[in-house]
């Protein structure tokens, strides 16, 4: 998984060209299975110290990852390089479909989320 660099004041908007617009992190409670995708922008993990839902999904001993409840969704958000945002997303919907996606930077910079599993349970 490649590393990469995000601001409080800038993340990329999901466009596959090279603007680039000041908008919020899209916070883990946020998140809707049904539009999220390659272009969703960053995803804020929240803070990992303080929540219940929070622990250690890598193992290292360090909590990285979280789990969030969105409208018809268990989320679970991960954060290996422990930068503040999501490195992994893995949503389980109610019908049973689930779908997990990594981000990376493409060649231009751009944020961009794979899937990297999706079926139904």
């Amino acid at each position: 998984m490649d590393s990469f660099l995000i601001t409080a004041d800038n993340v990329d908007t999901g466009r596959f060209d090279v603007c680039h617009l000041p908008v919020a992190h899209l916070p883990a409670e946020g998140i809707d299975p049904a539009t999220f995708g390659p272009g969703s922008g960053a995803v804020d993990v929240g803070d990992l110290t303080v929540n219940l839902d929070a622990f250690d999904l890598d193992g290292d001993g360090i909590v990285d990852s979280r789990v969030v409840h969105s409208d018809d969704a268990l989320v679970v958000v991960s954060d290996f390089d422990h930068d503040g945002g999501a490195d992994r997303v893995t949503m389980v919907e109610a019908d049973g479909d689930y779908s997990a996606w990594e981000c990376h930077r493409d060649d231009e910079g751009l944020l961009v989320w794979d899937r990297i599993d999706a079926g139904t349970l």
